[in-house]
């Protein structure tokens, strides 16, 4: 009854498993053809580990514009050290009056046109702003600090996503090996099933289950195929690089772990990453600028006091000087009469006679410099309480700043907790997979042994055979999971990610 059962099945089923068939052929001719011909215009670059993650840090773009982030926090802050010292400017005018005006030299008024110049030097410098300046460089140093550790945090992120991209790349090639040997034992298989069907051995039914079993692991290699396509997608988006270069990554001996209990608990693996991890370190820093920015803030209750210093010279073509020449001119002041005799009176009288003349110009700019210097104070006395207010929004951010770090160290735990768990659960499913594949192993010879005999029905077998193949793709994954959950453990204690 079973047997009658087993032919009107493998009737039916026959003309969709042959069309099934065909159709596969014809891809994997197509992806073959396709693969070979790529393969020989563009032979595939290999690439390492340690490259792919060079690569990546390197193209990325996130970490350009993060670096360009440091390189303007550090120029702010080199910029802001200069504001402890004095300051000087120069100044120049040239000037051209016309019509009406005023001779800056006799205070006259003139009408005729006039031409002025004038130089100037001025300095001034801070003594005191309610240490504003010097908290304004701190938090500027904080800044740089904060950008720096940004970085790296994003560095260690690109770094752990390459790093699962090239696991994944190597996981997906182990099952595409273990796919392909399922294809080349079904189609063993199937050569001595023919043969035992032409010897009348065995019903034609167990062929028919054999080739459905051969188009199944056929299916399962175009998976694999896809998967590693996939795969390498990811790994070359990390990396920024054109999606139809054709790479291929170097292999790394991945050895089978040893199911040991982790060396360290998670608290212990916690209070290590909290002292290194550049996303704590930079919450930290975060609360240290809010606490500069308070200070900032409370400095403009305080008065500034500045000092100045101011030089300056100028010249006009309106500036003359008057000449004045004097002569003793003999002059008759009358007649004396003497006897009846008149006689001249001669006086000795001084003259003057008045020029003027041009003042040079470099005798101007010699001539007319004036120095002034002094000591100014700006009270604040009544400012709409912008002291106050922005001292209080300075503590609220502070305050969020501080619990920023704290849900930062938070989710760091629970981070942790959660990999601690993973990497647990990850243990005891490898360990059961391996237990499980040898059992299935051992299964599977005794039926394949029993088929090839004919005292068991293919259906059965390709039951056992299926279930090997799911038990060794799930083991190669739970190998390779449970390896990247240590990894992650590793990568929190500051220990190198070596395979």
């Amino acid at each position: 009854m079973k047997n009658i059962f087993l032919m009107k099945f493998a009737k039916t089923l026959l003309p969709t498993l042959s069309l099934l068939l065909l159709v596969n052929v014809f891809v994997q001719a197509q992806q073959s053809s396709a693969v070979t011909t790529s393969a020989n215009t563009n032979p595939a670059d290999k690439i390492g580990l340690q490259e792919a993650v060079d690569v990546a840090l390197k193209n990325n773009l996130s970490i350009k514009q993060s670096g360009l982030t440091v390189e303007s926090n550090l120029n702010t802050y080199e910029q802001s050290k200069w504001t402890r010292y004095p300051n000087l400017n120069g100044s120049a005018n040239l000037n051209l009056f016309s019509g009406r005006n005023i001779n800056p030299y006799t205070n006259g008024i003139i009408t005729n046109t006039v031409g002025s110049n004038g130089f100037g030097l001025s300095s001034g410098v801070t003594i005191f702003d309610g240490y504003q300046t010097r908290n304004n460089i701190a938090l500027n140093q904080t800044n740089v600090e904060i950008a720096k550790l940004d970085l790296q945090a994003m560095k260690n992120t690109i770094t752990l996503n390459v790093v699962v991209a090239y696991l994944n790349i190597l996981s997906q090639e182990d099952l595409l090996a273990i796919s392909q040997r399922q294809v080349e034992v079904s189609r063993i298989q199937l050569e001595r099933t023919q043969k035992m069907v032409n010897a009348g051995s065995v019903p034609e039914t167990n062929l028919f289950d054999i080739q459905a079993q051969l188009a199944n692991d056929e299916v399962q290699v175009v998976n694999a195929e896809n998967a590693i396509i996939s795969a390498k997608l990811t790994l070359k988006q990390l990396l920024n690089i054109a999606a139809d270069r054709n790479v291929d990554v170097v292999r790394i001996e991945v050895p089978n772990p040893n199911i040991a209990a982790y060396p360290n608990s998670s608290n212990e693996v916690y209070e290590v990453a909290q002292s290194f991890l550049a996303d704590v370190q930079a919450a930290d820093m975060r609360i240290k600028a809010a606490q500069k920015a308070v200070d900032i803030a409370k400095g403009l209750k305080y008065p500034v006091v500045s000092a100045f210093a101011n030089a300056n010279t100028s010249t006009t073509t309106a500036a003359e000087k008057v000449l004045v020449t004097q002569k003793i001119v003999e002059t008759e002041a009358g007649y004396v009469d003497v006897g009846g005799v008149r006689y001249p009176v001669i006086a000795l009288l001084p003259t003057s006679t008045a020029t003027s003349e041009k003042i040079g110009y470099f005798r101007q700019l010699g001539g007319n410099v004036n120095l002034s210097a002094g000591i100014s104070a700006r009270i604040p006395i009544f400012n709409g309480y912008n002291a106050k207010y922005r001292t209080t929004g300075a503590t609220i951010q502070q305050k969020q700043a501080e619990v920023q770090a704290e849900n930062v160290r938070l989710r760091l735990r629970q981070d942790i907790e959660t990999a601690y768990v993973n990497m647990s659960n990850s243990a005891k499913r490898y360990s059961a997979l391996g237990n499980q594949v040898r059992a299935l192993e051992e299964s599977y010879r005794a039926a394949e042994s029993k088929f090839n005999v004919g005292s068991l029905n293919s259906l059965d077998y390709s039951i056992s055979k299926t279930n090997l193949d799911r038990a060794r793709a799930n083991q190669i994954q739970a190998k390779y999971d449970y390896i990247f959950r240590i990894k992650i453990l590793d990568y929190y204690q500051n220990k190198p990610l070596n395979f």
